[in-house]
């Protein structure tokens, strides 16, 4: 089939098929590289990997109920809570539930002397962890049990937040439940 083309016109096919074979060779060799690099790691001298993420603070067994009598309408939070680490540390628990689809925003906080933790349209502020409940959070298990008072004949609520925060008042934990 060459041989029916003219010398320049085979000149330049040649040309073309030797620079991609040579492309292909590349790309094959780079790909070699590349997996045995990712197999044997980094070279010493190399940026370390980044270390991968453990979370300090457990949450198992989160369960929210509620609960209407005559006169009163509640909401009974339950869940665990542990350290993954074997240092004990004193914390303090927050517990909010909100309903984001209402005007006004409808929200209660657990405990409720904490009222002073959380903004007017229900927002957590944090910075006042002794308004919290005072925990001491081990490697084993810890339940946490909250009572919040939902208004009767308001709707329900719709999200439970725990914050989980540190004597400083550092956020070591915020986890969102939707109900």
């Amino acid at each position: 089939m060459l041989k029916s083309l003219p010398p320049r016109w085979r000149h330049l096919i040649n040309s073309l098929a030797y620079t991609a074979l040579v492309a292909v060779a590349a790309g094959l060799g780079y790909l070699t590289f590349r997996a045995t690099e990712h197999r044997h790691g980094p070279q010493p001298g190399s940026e370390p990997p980044e270390s991968v993420s453990v979370p300090l603070i457990d949450v198992n067994a989160f369960s929210a109920r509620k609960e209407k009598s005559s006169d009163a309408e509640r909401l009974n939070v339950s869940l665990r809570l542990r350290l993954t680490t074997g240092t004990p540390v004193d914390c303090y628990v927050y517990i909010l539930a909100r309903n984001e689809h209402v005007s006004p925003k409808l929200w209660v906080v657990w405990p409720t002397l904490a009222v002073r933790a959380v903004t007017a349209g229900g927002h957590f502020r944090g910075g006042l962890p002794p308004t919290g409940e005072p925990v001491q959070l081990t490697s084993s298990w810890t339940r946490i049990s909250a009572t919040l008072q939902h208004p009767p004949g308001q709707p329900p609520f719709d999200t439970v937040t725990l914050y989980v925060l540190n004597a400083r008042g550092e956020v070591l934990l915020e986890r969102p439940f939707a109900l």
